[in-house]
């Protein structure tokens, strides 16, 4: 009876070297297959590897089928291969249906943009007109100041009334009553004057000297104070050659200074070119201050006129027009008509009122604005203000442009350079930042979903 030998324990079991040629096979497919992102349950695991009844029982049932499995494994892989090539290529085509679909919206957002410009007269003819007639200006103020005038007057006759059409056209409300607001109602009473005057030269017609005297007074102090002063504190007044909107803003705060300096400091060229219509005689007795007859007394009470007209008007009718909401009901009010009021407390004159006079809260303002529900107080803070401004440029600048030339230049030319750096901002915005911004606005929510998303990966990781 031999013996065997304790160093060489016979090899009831496979040995793991016998087993790894088909283990490796089926755990290469495995692995391919997990790399195109299907999951998989790796039955031979390292615990089971290292049990040695578990590696018999495993190499015994898989001998049985190796025959079929490597067939059966290559055909998985291929299978699922080809489905994921084919997802691919749906997502593909989805993928260029989608960004076709992104770029049909972009376009159409440009052409809808470049359609409201324009519509607004954004083109080369008005942009040509424009700038022509800016040189014609400076070239009339320079040469022959005497003609100024009558450029106004026909200017105004064009300008005005195509304002007042697209005003009207407004939308979502009606602009028309902004030819209430006292700049507008002083360019009224000037115009009207210029045409009755170029009657006394055509016609035969005449005025009194002390009527002439006295709207002379009002608008001096009116025109180089009030409107003069506006140039320089309404960030709209800006020199835009194509849009006719704009550029009679300008016009109309622009102009009647500009007249007034050549009616003031070119008196004698302007009687001798227009002898029946001016009669500038009186200029020697004229003083900016000195009781209701002087320049400061008249301008003031043209103002206290325009003043208790409006208040009125406001209290009576205008107040209410823009409301979102009818103030009783809180029903929807479908408002109609705006107000040179209810605008400016909209471009956020609202805020500061109703923080430091109403005491309310940044949040109330918005809400006020965006429903114009603005009350009585608030009407009588703005005019508060609006009456303090106005009559402090009538005692401050408009006496400045009456007592020197030197001062009423440079006032002029400070306007002028500030209208034309806040026209260059305009362009500036058209050119580099408008379609962006329309572009922005209206892919809006797929941006912040985007932003969303980047934020939740963010956080994951």
């Amino acid at each position: 009876m031999s013996k065997v030998s304790s160093n060489t324990p016979p090899q009831i079991f496979p040995t793991r070297s016998q087993s790894n040629d088909s283990q490796d096979l089926l755990r290469l497919s495995r692995l391919q297959v997990s790399e195109y992102g299907f999951d998989y349950v790796d039955d031979l695991s390292l615990e089971d590897d290292d049990d040695p009844t578990t590696v018999g029982q495993n190499n015994s049932s898989k001998n049985n089928d190796d025959a079929g499995g490597d067939n059966g494994d290559h055909y998985r892989l291929s299978s699922l291969t080809e489905e994921r090539t084919k997802n691919n290529d749906d997502n593909d085509v989805n993928f260029k249906r989608g960004e076709m679909e992104t770029i049909r919206k972009v376009l159409y957002e440009t052409e809808v943009i470049a359609l409201k410009r324009t519509a607004e007269g954004f083109n080369q003819v008005n942009f040509s007109l424009g700038v022509l007639n800016c040189f014609f200006l400076s070239y009339m103020l320079g040469d022959a100041p005497q003609h100024l005038w009558l450029l106004y007057l026909l200017e105004s006759l064009y300008m005005i009334p195509k304002k007042f059409r697209n005003m009207w056209r407004a939308k979502p409300l009606n602009e028309a009553l902004y030819y209430l607001d006292f700049c507008w109602c002083m360019n009224f009473i000037g115009i009207v004057l210029l045409a009755l005057l170029l009657s006394c030269e055509v016609a035969g017609l005449s005025v009194s000297v002390e009527v002439r005297k006295w709207f002379f007074k009002a608008l001096l102090g009116v025109s180089c104070g009030v409107l003069l002063s506006a140039n320089i504190a309404l960030p709209f007044v800006a020199c835009v050659f194509h849009d006719v909107n704009t550029m009679t803003g300008l016009f109309i705060h622009l102009m009647p200074p500009m007249v007034v300096y050549t009616f003031w400091w070119h008196s004698d060229e302007i009687t001798a070119s227009w002898p029946k219509a001016f009669n500038f005689a009186y200029m020697d007795e004229i003083r900016y201050f000195g009781g209701m007859d002087s320049v400061a007394g008249c301008s003031t009470f043209l103002y206290f006129m325009w003043f208790l007209f409006y208040i009125s008007f406001m209290l009576l009718v205008g107040i209410n027009l823009p409301r979102k909401y009818e103030k009783n009901s809180g029903a929807l009010a479908n408002p109609k008509y705006d107000t040179v009021f209810h605008s400016t407390m909209r471009m956020g004159v609202c805020i500061p009122i109703g923080t430091y006079f109403r005491k309310r809260k940044r949040a109330t303002s918005l809400k006020l604005m965006e429903e114009n529900d603005f009350d009585t107080v608030d009407f009588f803070i703005y005019m508060m203000f609006h009456m303090i401004l106005a009559l402090g440029s009538i005692y401050t600048v408009g006496y400045g442009c009456f007592s020197n030339k030197v001062f009423h230049k440079v006032v002029l030319g400070g306007s002028v350079v500030l209208a034309v750096v806040r026209g260059a901002n305009r362009y500036t915005y058209y050119s580099t930042k408008m379609y962006t911004r329309a572009l922005r606005k209206e892919f809006a929510g797929i941006l912040d979903q985007d932003k969303h998303q980047k934020g939740e990966y963010s956080r994951m990781d």
